[in-house]
C-alpha cells in the first residue's frame, strides 16, 4: 500500500499542481468545472491508451516513438497555453472591471476554456500512463492484494488533490484585479517549462543537439527526485542538470510569450514574436550517434550488466531490453534520461558526449534492486 501511495502521489502531484493553476486562472468563469472535469477524464482515458500501446510507441521512429509522442503533446499544450495567455492579455482588464463592478460570472469563451481543458488532459495523461503501468506491474509481479494497491492509489490521489486545492486557494486569495496577471505569469512559466521539457525529450531521442549536456548542476541544493524538485519541474520545468537546448527552449518560449502579451492587436508583431521563438529550435540540426550500440537488460528486476563501460566525449546508443513480465523505466538524474521499457521490448536511448567519470542509473519501478553505473572512459 505504501509503495503505491508514494508513487501515485508523486505522479498525481505534478498533474494536480497544473490543475490548481488552471482552476485559479479560470476563477469565476461559468462552466469551467465541466471543462476541467472533461480534461481530467480525457487525460485518464489517454493514459490508459498510452499504457496499452507503450510497446508500439517504443517501436515507432526507430525506437524514439515515446519521445516523439511526448514532445508532440507537450508542444501542443504549449500552444494551448500561449493561446490562453494572449487572449487573457487582451481581455483581462475589461473582465476584471466587470467582475469588480457587477460581481457577475466572467465570460472567457469556449475557445480558451477548451485550451485549458487540453492542458489538464495532457498533464493527467503524461503522469497517468506511468501510474497505470506501475500498478499493473506490482499486481502481476508481487503478492500485493488489489485492495491494498487500490487503497494506496486512492490515498495518493487524495493527497495530490489536497495539495492542488491548497495551491488554488492560495492563488484565489489574491485580489481579482491582480489575479489575472499572477495566473498569466504562472501559465507563461508553465508553458516555458513544458517547452524546455519537450526540447529535452527531443534531445534525448537525438532529434535535437544538446548544446551542452549539463550547463550547471544544482542537485546538491535541490535534486530532481525530491518532492520540491518534482513540483518545480511540473510548474516551471526545473532541472538540476539542464542541457543547453532545454534552457534555450525555456528562454525562447518565455521571451516569445512576453512579446506576444505586449503586441496584442498587432498581427505583424505577433507573427515576428512567434517566428523568433520557433526559429531557435527548428533551425537546430541534430547530431547523429555512433552506429555501434551498447546493450543493457532488465532481468529479474535487476540490470544485466550493472556496470557499463561507455566511450567518453562521443555520442552513442544504449539499447535497453526488458526481459521481465512487467514494465520498468530506465532513469538517471545524472544523465538526464528517463524512458519507459515495456515488457519484452527493447528501447533506444541516445547518450553523450559524456565527460570521463561515473554516472548512476536505476530502474524507477524497482529502485531497491535495479541499480547500475555507467563508466565513461
Amino acid at each position: 500500500m505504501l509503495v503505491s501511495l508514494i508513487l501515485v502521489f508523486r505522479e498525481a502531484m505534478e498533474a494536480g499542481l497544473i490543475v490548481g493553476i488552471v482552476l485559479a486562472a479560470s476563477e469565476g468563469v461559468r462552466g469551467r468545472g465541466r471543462w476541467i472535469a472533461a480534461g481530467i477524464a480525457a487525460g485518464l482515458a489517454g493514459a490508459s491508451l498510452v499504457a496499452a500501446f507503450a510497446g508500439a510507441l517504443s517501436d515507432a521512429f526507430q525506437g524514439a516513438g515515446q519521445e516523439a509522442f511526448t514532445a508532440t503533446i507537450l508542444l501542443f499544450a504549449v500552444a494551448m497555453l500561449t493561446w490562453h495567455v494572449v487572449w487573457m492579455s487582451a481581455h483581462a482588464r475589461t473582465m476584471s472591471e466587470e467582475f469588480r463592478k457587477f460581481g457577475q460570472e466572467l465570460q472567457l469563451g469556449h475557445r480558451t476554456l477548451a485550451a485549458l481543458a487540453v492542458v489538464v488532459a495532457v498533464a493527467v495523461m503524461r503522469e497517468g500512463a506511468e501510474v497505470v503501468l506501475f500498478l499493473y506491474g506490482i499486481a502481476v509481479a508481487s503478492q500485493t492484494s488489489a485492495a491494498s494497491l487500490a487503497t494506496g492509489a486512492v490515498a495518493g490521489i487524495a493527497l495530490a488533490g489536497a495539495l492542488s486545492w491548497l495551491l488554488y486557494r492560495g492563488l484565489v486569495a489574491i485580489p481579482m484585479r491582480r489575479l489575472f496577471g499572477v495566473t498569466n505569469g504562472l501559465i507563461a512559466l508553465l508553458a516555458a517549462g513544458m517547452a524546455g521539457q519537450a526540447a529535452a525529450v527531443l534531445h534525448a531521442a537525438d532529434f535535437l543537439p544538446g548544446w551542452g549536456e549539463q550547463i550547471w548542476d544544482t542537485s546538491f541544493l535541490l535534486a530532481d527526485n525530491t518532492l520540491l524538485g518534482k513540483a518545480l519541474h511540473a510548474l516551471i520545468g526545473y532541472s538540476a542538470r539542464p542541457s543547453g537546448i532545454q534552457l534555450a527552449a525555456w528562454a525562447a518560449t518565455l521571451a516569445t510569450l512576453m512579446l506576444l502579451t505586449r503586441t496584442v492587436g498587432r498581427p505583424r508583431a505577433r507573427l515576428v514574436a512567434i517566428a523568433a521563438g520557433l526559429a531557435l529550435i527548428v533551425a537546430a540540426p541534430a547530431a547523429q550517434a555512433e552506429d555501434a550500440p551498447i546493450r543493457l537488460e532488465f532481468r529479474d528486476h535487476r540490470f544485466v550488466p550493472d556496470r557499463l563501460i561507455v566511450p567518453a566525449r562521443q555520442k552513442f546508443r544504449l539499447l535497453v531490453t526488458n526481459s521481465d513480465a512487467t514494465a520498468d523505466e530506465f532513469e538517471s538524474t545524472e544523465l538526464n534520461r528517463e524512458k519507459l521499457v515495456p515488457p519484452g521490448q527493447t528501447v533506444t536511448i541516445f547518450l553523450g558526449p559524456l565527460q570521463p567519470g561515473e554516472y548512476k542509473f536505476f530502474g524507477d519501478f524497482h529502485q531497491d534492486t535495479a541499480k547500475g553505473v555507467m563508466v565513461a572512459q
